[in-house]
């Protein structure tokens, strides 16, 4: 494998000018090495929560405010045929986007459908507390705003542990007939796990002027992205060629990468119900400058 290549002063230059512009990304590259389109995404790792966008990974802190945009309506499957290694960036074995059948990137699937897959039965799997768990687990693909900054859409996928908790946070939302797109929710951990098991609180609402922004950026084809519902964007058709002077036989092979893996956790029951506070005058009026 080639690690030094010799650049000619134009190729050089275009790489010297990337690195100096944000648009830095080939998508055939992307394509390949990383599995497709990267597209910002929220991490859980360690019990933090950190923006993850173009490689580059932001720590939070322990909690995060953020405003919910989109869901996927189907349950995801996720695999992995070795025991979790939060070092071990590997893609996973197998995994569903749907419920229902493996990916179409899946080289060699566990089972044709989900509901057949000996991987999806409860019992496969059974947590060093005793617990029965699933081998495949459950995840939910969400698209979130931070509150903090609303102009940018990040994906987050919520393990079984947090599913619950996630179903009874919005239900005590519907009881008052408000949906999760109007709230300011603070993300959280569970301080009794001994893994990142996601929490959910009422923060506030999202101020009046504020509503119209997000109900048009729940309808963005970057929600569609975040949740797994839409490919993200790929490289543009090519124009008919043109005469152009031939290129060297020989060209340089590009070190490969690894593709980024998300963390899993072990299953858990859920938190409880969170409280429902009410937003004073002075947090109303941080977030309204927030969304501007």
């Amino acid at each position: 494998m080639t690690t030094q290549i010799q650049l000619p002063a134009h190729i050089a230059a275009r790489v010297a000018a990337r690195n100096k512009s944000e648009n830095q990304k080939s998508s055939v590259a992307a394509a390949i090495l990383t599995g497709g389109y990267e597209y910002p995404k929220i991490s859980i790792k360690a019990s933090k929560y950190r923006l993850v966008e173009d490689g580059v990974e932001t720590v939070v802190g322990a909690t995060l405010d953020v405003v919910f945009v989109g869901a996927n309506d189907r349950v995801s499957k996720v695999f992995y045929n070795k025991p979790y290694d939060p070092n071990d960036t590997s893609p996973p074995d197998c995994f569903s986007l749907d419920g229902i059948r493996p990916d179409a990137s899946i080289e060699a699937p566990v089972c044709e459908s989900c509901a057949a897959c000996p991987n999806n039965v409860l019992g496969s799997k059974v947590n060093p507390g005793g617990a029965k768990s699933k081998k495949c687990a459950d995840q939910r693909h969400m698209a979130v705003v931070p509150a903090a900054d609303p102009s940018k859409v990040y994906g987050l996928t919520v393990p079984v542990s947090g599913m619950k908790g996630l179903r009874e946070y919005f239900k005590s939302l519907a009881n008052f007939g408000v949906n999760p797109e109007e709230t300011v929710t603070q993300l959280g951990f569970d301080d009794d796990a001994s893994f990142p098991k996601i929490t959910y609180a009422l923060k506030g609402y999202v101020p009046e002027a504020s509503l119209p922004v997000i109900e048009q950026i729940a309808q963005s084809d970057e929600v569609k992205i975040a949740i797994r519902k839409m490919a993200g964007p790929s490289a543009p058709a090519l124009a008919a060629p043109k005469e152009a002077p031939a290129l060297p036989a020989a060209a340089a092979e590009a070190p490969a990468t690894k593709a980024a893996k998300p963390a899993t956790v072990k299953e858990e029951p859920a938190a409880e119900e969170p409280a429902q506070p009410t937003a004073s005058a002075a947090l109303q009026e941080k977030l309204a400058s927030l969304f501007g």
